[in-house]
């Protein structure tokens, strides 16, 4: 396993850093509980090396999580989770995620009888990656670092064992169903406009939170950690709009908050005045924390009262928000059950998603998501194209009036509302014919004889303002002329994000201009082509409705 350690630093921007791979012998046990002391004396654990229990500073949870060795029956792994637990904090990782590592590193010690049985633990790998696909790949992932690391006799066939799961399938993260997200959507900015602000405000995090992480790609833990003075206004900027963010990176041995991790991010008048807005309602809530989202305003809303370690709302905390908004809102209120439920990482991919299908290269997603490294970019574009498929039938299914090249500027499903026109067929009936174009192929055009063809596209079956109105007898070509459309949109709309992502790959190894410049024109492409097809679509699904009929 590697660790870093700081070496020297110098205008509190250039750092010079050493790597070591370290094992479990690499330093003897007296000193392991020396570094134990100089991570004790940073804040980042309490308690002493050889107590049961130490207490691990965690950022997630802006408060102390414990942490146990208490496998008695097997005092040298319990030696070894020390030892692993503190070079996993030497290397950067945070508390809650080694915190869940040493319960997955138990539970594979016990089940295994102490990594002497593999065939008993290939039995419970089998069946966490085939019940539990996320917990089972962070289990074979854990297990294989701990082995790298605790080297027994077993070690080298336990890791060949965990990489010959690993291998069988590459896992992504599920993101819920597309249609969900829109209805999560369309009932919280139904709730929040059309309620007081009083009846709101024990959920006006979620609405901040929506707002916010579907246009910024922010972890969950930088949302919440958001100050009260998170906003900026610079008349001297072009963009005059900031807000503050508090980026959580891989820590350094000095274990600080240093004004590097400060990110100031550019927003628009639009989403400052909204969050101008949210900021002073939450002002509403006595609060002396730092903090914009203080656990006070939990206080607020419960009826047993009780003291809690942090000074703000945590993950545990708005996680926990977000459930009982799903259940006494989403359900008790619009009676609306069985949705996919949105975790509160998942805007941060909606966000990444996003910024992907307009063109953002590589570079500038990671330095807006806070990726250390690029490649932490490549799974979103397989994601990409699933979404704008799924964006192009919702809006089909709606008939949306706005293109959709304007509402991807506001985000996928972010908080600038979509205007669906609810249904909407077109009925020739309600035309004066002597004031339209009239009967054009396989339909109507519906413009105004005054303006025409000067509002003309090339193609009528691309305009909303075309009918879908074939005659009888050619209504199986008609159906043919849009569907062949349609599949070729489909194709287009895949090499789209194809040649996005070739692109974005090469501009993270070579900035060329030209390149840059391609992947920008070729996401207005996708944007038209999206377009288009959503109307293609509509004309298609209104067609079957009124076949059915």
């Amino acid at each position: 396993m590697e660790i870093k350690a700081i070496v020297s630093q110098f205008n509190n921007n250039n750092i010079i850093e050493k790597r070591q791979n370290v094992d479990f012998n690499t330093f003897d046990t007296v000193e392991y509980e020396v570094l134990f002391k100089q991570l004790s004396s940073k804040k980042s654990i309490t308690g002493s090396f050889k107590q049961t229990e130490w207490q691990l500073s965690c950022d997630i949870n802006n408060h102390y999580i414990p942490i146990k060795f208490d496998i008695d029956r097997y005092p040298e792994i319990n030696l070894a989770l020390k030892k692993f637990t503190i070079t996993r904090l030497l290397s950067g990782r945070k508390s809650l995620t080694i915190y869940n590592e040493v319960i997955a590193l138990k539970k594979a010690t016990l089940a295994s009888e102490g990594f002497n049985d593999t065939d008993s633990l290939e039995k419970l790998l089998t069946k966490e990656t085939q019940h539990y696909s996320y917990q089972g790949y962070h289990l074979l992932t854990v297990v294989k670092s701990f082995m790298s690391f605790y080297k027994i006799p077993l070690s080298k066939k336990i890791i060949n064992l965990c990489n010959g799961h690993l291998s069988k399938k590459k896992l992504q993260r599920n993101l819920p169903a597309f249609e969900d997200i829109i209805t999560f959507d369309e009932v919280l900015n139904d709730y929040f406009q059309n309620n007081s602000t009083e009846d709101t405000l024990e959920y006006l995090p979620i609405k901040l939170w929506w707002l916010l992480t579907n246009i910024i790609p922010l972890r969950p833990t930088e949302f919440l950690s958001l100050k009260k003075d998170c906003l900026e206004f610079n008349a001297n900027y072009i963009s005059p709009y900031r807000i503050k963010i508090q980026r959580i990176k891989q820590k350094n041995t000095e274990y600080n908050i240093s004004e590097d991790q400060i990110e100031r991010i550019e927003i628009d008048e639009s989403t400052y005045k909204l969050m101008k807005n949210i900021i002073f309602q939450l002002a509403t809530v006595e609060s002396e924390s730092k903090y914009l989202l203080p656990v006070e305003l939990l206080y607020a809303f419960r009826q047993k009262k009780y003291t809690k370690k942090n000074e703000r709302i945590n993950r545990r905390d708005f996680d926990l928000m977000k459930k009982q908004f799903y259940e006494n809102i989403v359900e008790g209120k619009y009676g609306i059950y069985n949705l996919d439920r949105i975790k509160s990482g998942d805007t941060r991919h909606f966000a990444i998603i996003n910024m992907a299908l307009q063109g953002f290269n590589m570079l500038s997603i990671a330095r807006m998501a806070g990726h250390d490294e690029i490649r932490s970019q490549y799974s979103y574009y397989s994601h990409a194209e699933h979404f704008s498929q799924s964006y192009v039938y919702r809006l089909s299914q709606n008939q949306i009036e706005n293109k959709i090249s304007n509402n991807m500027e506001g985000g996928i499903i972010g908080w600038k509302r979509y205007i669906y026109d609810k249904g909407r067929t077109i009925d020739i009936n309600q035309y004066n014919l002597d004031k339209i174009v009239g009967r054009v192929k396989y339909g109507f055009c519906t413009e105004e004889k005054s303006v025409f063809p000067d509002t003309c596209i090339e193609y009528c079956k691309f305009c909303p303002k075309f009918a879908f109105k074939p005659a009888i007898n050619e209504r199986e070509e008609a159906i043919d002329w849009l569907t062949n459309t349609s599949d070729d949109l489909s194709v287009k709309i895949k090499e789209s994000i194809i040649l996005m992502r070739d692109l974005s790959t090469n501009l993270s190894k070579t900035y060329i201009q030209g390149n840059n410049d391609l992947l920008k024109s070729t996401s207005k492409q996708l944007a038209a082509f999206m377009d288009k097809k959503a109307t293609i679509d509509s004309n298609l699904l209104e067609d079957e409705a009124l076949e059915r009929e």
